[in-house]
């Protein structure tokens, strides 16, 4: 039977089962019928959004998200806000990092050993809409809690540890479970990509190039790069031959702590401007950078002292929550395992 022969109620049920925004739009290119029926006002934006949330869902976590103000308190549920070309666009930007995420994934949760990487498997639509769902929430939770208004003084006073764990409490153990989960993926991310440690340079040289200076490998001869002493993020006079890394251990886990404060979208803009050389910080165009790391460092000094020595809250905060409902947080690595 001619797709052109079937009745406008069945091409709707059609369009209203595709499972992508843009199979969709390309669906509706292959005949003038299906055109004219996606062009209906009354049409178009309920088959786009159900394909949306087959797509990017669950999408009241990722509106939540796109209809955040800073004014408003994050756990107060909200009307949903009407159906929109431009809600559509902004819930595609947010939906697009958290599919993202969901790609990197098996490469973040399976490594290390042999045993390991030989487990690595893709992702079920069931799995993969929870890490939708969980990186959706953890960037709700930086954009109300990482900002300017909590720094370093104030993160442990307890009237902010209750606004904070106001958020988390209406998400069950399971839930939080998946946040932290998340929250290892960026961990390991930064670790690997956006600001790997010295040892981790140095073990990748190894690995590549042998017993070849590394100096020589980053700057050849004659040239210099920017040092930034005293302070992680700080640009300095100094000049001096260094390589990518970003400290020892100690000073790494700080800088890891305080990198964890940026929202998921952040993140992968990083990731990818690292790892891809794709892209550009909206903060830093028209800025010449000599380094992926200078680029990071640039960014991270864009956001405010706030920023530095004050790290992440979301750990302290599921560990508050999950002792009020009398569990023992020790448990941890078995719910993030679940």
């Amino acid at each position: 039977m001619l797709l052109q022969s079937l009745p406008n109620e069945t091409l709707l049920q059609i369009l209203h089962s595709v499972s992508s925004v843009q199979d969709v739009l390309s669906l509706s290119l292959t005949s003038h019928r299906l055109h004219n029926l996606l062009s209906r006002p009354a049409q178009r934006l309920p088959i786009l959004f159900d394909a949306a949330e087959r797509q990017f869902g669950p999408l009241p976590s990722a509106i939540a998200v796109v209809t955040h103000y800073p004014s408003q308190l994050p756990h107060i549920p909200r009307p949903s806000p009407p159906q929109s070309l431009s809600l559509l666009k902004q819930l595609l930007h947010v939906g697009q990092v958290a599919n993202t995420w969901a790609d990197l994934y098996p490469f973040t949760y399976w490594r290390g050993t042999e045993q390991e990487c030989a487990s690595r498997r893709l992702l079920s639509e069931h799995e993969r809409y929870r890490v939708r769902r969980a990186c959706y929430r953890i960037w709700l939770y930086d954009l109300a809690f990482h900002t300017a208004n909590f720094g370093r003084y104030t993160r442990l006073q307890p009237p902010v540890i209750r606004s904070r764990a106001v958020l988390l409490r209406a998400w069950t153990t399971r839930e939080l479970g998946e946040l932290l989960d998340f929250q290892s993926m960026m961990r390991a991310v930064l670790e690997l990509f956006v600001c790997p440690s010295d040892g981790t340079v140095i073990h990748r040289h190894k690995e590549r190039y042998g017993e070849m200076p590394l100096v020589s490998l980053f700057h050849p001869a004659g040239q210099k790069s920017l040092r930034y002493d005293n302070n992680k993020y700080t640009r300095t006079a100094q000049y001096t031959e260094v390589w990518e890394g970003w400290g020892g251990d100690v000073e790494h886990y700080y800088v890891v702590e305080d990198m964890l404060k940026i929202h998921p979208g952040q993140m992968i803009v990083l990731y990818e401007l690292v790892v891809n050389g794709k892209g550009l910080l909206p903060m830093l165009d028209g800025m010449t950078m000599e380094s992926n790391k200078a680029a990071v460092k640039a960014f991270v000094a864009s956001l405010g002292e706030w920023f530095d020595n004050n790290g992440e809250t979301l750990g302290e905060t599921v560990r508050f929550v999950i002792s009020e409902r009398g569990e023992e947080a020790g448990g941890w690595g078995d719910l993030v395992l679940e």
